[in-house]
């Protein structure tokens, strides 16, 4: 690992200098005093971790910071700040602002350590990450390859188009798991500082009013005051305030965690045609949106209008991947038009006795007419080579006619945006022989 470390103070960068030359798995040691040569340094000698000081003269740790993360570059290069502030305004911006831990000033060596090894590790398992993608992307050149199998291995290149997928998405859910559990950390260790200042409060008023009981009521109102000060010096009425929102950051991130990880799981997990059930539309599209978000929130906003009562009997990790190939299209195709504002995408759904539909709109380049009638063929993609299968929406649509027996249409004009409409019948009665709708 090569870490560059970032102060303008020479001392602390010769302390942190020492205590990272100790620890085994950190390969250079690069030192910097002036802020702006930080980001050439990081081109230069790929840096993998870096050390930054909150508090430096002309530009600042959270100009810094800002500057670093606006280049999409270096988003899996952990940044832990190194500053004495304490204050809970000062980490939450850091956070904001992509930070992902902190150093306390002065260096405690254990701190110090064990923050390190976390970042070590955390960049360790983004490089994984990243070697994955790459296989994933080398693996789909491969199966353009194999079109003359695919009638013999349909519900294999189902799954691998799937795990494709969820390789391109990895790296993002990381980075969607890293934040909250950054938060969630911070918060702890916040907590954890907090309740010892009210034990130390606490203390101080018995040890007061030990030394107060036989003395006049003048001396009394004395400790009473000093007692008023000493909670005025450790902010107290500030903490009971600030614990309620921690407690709730923290619980909101472990939520998200766990939201994240499940829907992951359910995506993943391999099924056959036949396992079907009944299921909330609702569930299935905030899942799809869920496991898409890092890919569509950095391109476009996106509006849903679908009922909570919507019931759907269909196979809901077929139906979820439908969603995520459509709602991952049109957020790259968006970003192909590399435009100054963020783009929409729409989901619509709606009911009647018979049939359930499902609209996804989005406002990008659109699509030549000429590719419109290749679009859900097999192997037809106009990405480049090794960014993408061309069995995503030929996958989708067996899913919908075939499996489900309903309708996918696409409605497209170049330079007007995009228009998916899935069509499905809400309850399907299947014998041993056929299926009638």
């Amino acid at each position: 690992m090569k870490i560059l470390v970032v102060d303008d103070s020479p001392f602390y960068l010769a302390m942190a200098n020492k205590y990272l030359e100790e620890i085994s798995d950190i390969r250079e040691v690069y030192l910097c005093g002036n802020p702006y040569e930080v980001v050439d340094i990081i081109d230069d000698r790929k840096i993998d971790i870096v050390i930054m000081d909150l508090i430096m003269p002309e530009l600042s740790g959270f100009e810094l910071l800002k500057l670093i993360r606006s280049n999409r570059r270096y988003d899996d290069i952990p940044i832990i700040m190194f500053t004495s502030m304490d204050d809970v305004e000062s980490y939450k911006k850091c956070y904001e602002l992509g930070a992902s831990d902190f150093i306390s000033k002065p260096i405690n060596v254990i701190e110090f350590n064990a923050r390190i090894k976390v970042a070590i590790q955390t960049k360790a398992s983004s490089n994984d990450y990243i070697k994955l993608i790459e296989l994933t992307q080398n693996q789909n050149i491969e199966l353009k390859e194999i079109n003359a199998k695919l009638a013999d291995t349909k519900f294999h290149l189902v799954q691998s188009e799937k795990m494709a997928a969820i390789g391109n998405l990895a790296a993002g859910i990381a980075h969607e798991i890293n934040n909250p559990m950054g938060y969630i950390a911070s918060n702890c260790d916040v907590l954890s500082k907090y309740i010892s200042r009210l034990q130390e409060y606490v203390e101080f008023i018995e040890q007061t009013f030990e030394g107060a009981k036989h003395i006049l009521d003048p001396l009394g109102i004395d400790a009473i005051n000093l007692i008023q000060a000493k909670a005025k010096q450790l902010k107290i009425d500030m903490i009971r305030t600030e614990i309620e929102g921690l407690q709730s950051d923290t619980k909101e991130g472990m939520k998200r965690v766990t939201e994240i990880v499940q829907s992951l799981k359910v995506f993943a997990r391999s099924v056959r045609d036949e396992e079907k059930d009944t299921y909330n539309l609702s569930d299935i599209i905030n899942q799809a949106l869920l496991i898409s978000h890092n890919e569509i929130k950095y391109y476009a906003n996106v509006e849903t209008s679908v009922p909570d009562d919507i019931i759907i009997y269909c196979n809901k990790v077929q139906i979820g991947q439908v969603l995520i190939n459509i709602l991952v299209n049109a957020a790259q195709a968006i970003k192909s038009q590399q435009r100054a504002g963020m783009g929409t995408i729409k989901v619509f759904a709606e009911t009647n006795d018979e049939f359930i539909t499902i609209r996804i709109t989005d406002d990008g380049p659109g699509i030549p007419e000429g590719n419109l009638l290749k679009l859900f063929d097999p192997f037809f993609t106009t990405k480049e080579i090794g960014q993408g299968t061309g069995l995503g929406l030929s996958i989708s649509y067996d899913i919908i006619a075939n499996k489900h027996h309903g309708l996918i249409e696409v409605n497209s004009e170049l330079g007007s945006g995009t228009v998916f409409v899935i069509t499905l019948p809400r309850i399907v009665m299947i014998d041993e022989e056929h299926a009638n709708v």
